[in-house]
């Protein structure tokens, strides 16, 4: 069994962890890209120096993470895969565990299993199957970073798909958000903006992550 599939690898700042994390996954690289979401297209202007591809979304970049997921899974469809994978760029997977997950997620569309994710450390490596994909619809991008991803992963159960644990390792270095941790810039608008998209959640979802009440958004007197 052949699964068709791509891996996308965001990028706006740290180069130098977007190559650990590039370099960690080379089984992969016949099938992945760089999303070049920095501010002046700083990975875009230097391609050849990067072992896989790097694209920037002519007229639109740089995306916000949860429109890059959208354009991974709309390039997903688009080429007719199967599974859309998606690494953060301060990601490393340990020795193994690229083959390993890959391996992890033919045998689940081989066996027709519902799954909608497949995760390793949380969503620093994961997979979608465009099956679930197409029934889940598109990441919200009122959420353009924090929240979107637990938005996305109830709505998947809620759709009844699985979310497989594959407890494969994967290193995040700087106990994550080193994007925002690496620009005082992003870390002052996101402290602006962190309790406007909690709030959003609240509403959509009737309660914060893990305690929400509606099973349809906006399930209110609103």
């Amino acid at each position: 069994y052949f699964m068709r599939y791509l891996l996308g690898i965001p990028y706006v700042n740290r180069p130098d962890l977007l190559r650990l994390a590039v370099n960690s996954v080379q089984p992969l690289w016949d099938h992945a890209f760089i999303v070049d979401n920095s501010e002046g297209g700083e990975i875009s202007r230097r391609r050849k120096l990067w072992p896989i591809k790097v694209i920037r979304v002519p007229r639109l970049a740089p995306l916000t993470f949860s429109q890059t997921m959208n354009y991974l899974q709309n390039t997903a469809r688009a080429r007719k895969c199967e599974a859309c994978l998606f690494m953060h760029n301060d990601a490393e997977a340990h020795p193994g565990t690229a083959e390993r997950f890959l391996a992890v997620i033919t045998e689940a569309l081989r066996a027709q299993r519902p799954w909608g994710a497949a995760f390793t450390n949380y969503d620093t490596l994961a997979a979608f199957n465009m099956q679930a994909v197409r029934e889940t619809g598109p990441w919200d991008i009122n959420l353009p970073q924090y929240y979107s991803d637990n938005d996305y992963y109830r709505r998947l159960r809620l759709a009844g798909f699985e979310i497989i644990e594959t407890g494969l390792e994967v290193t995040h270095h700087n106990e994550a958000s080193s994007t925002i941790k690496s620009d005082a810039k992003r870390a002052f608008l996101n402290s602006v903006t962190f309790p406007l998209y909690a709030e959003y959640y609240r509403q959509k979802w009737g309660g914060d992550p893990g305690s929400e009440q509606f099973i349809q958004p906006f399930n209110s007197d609103l």
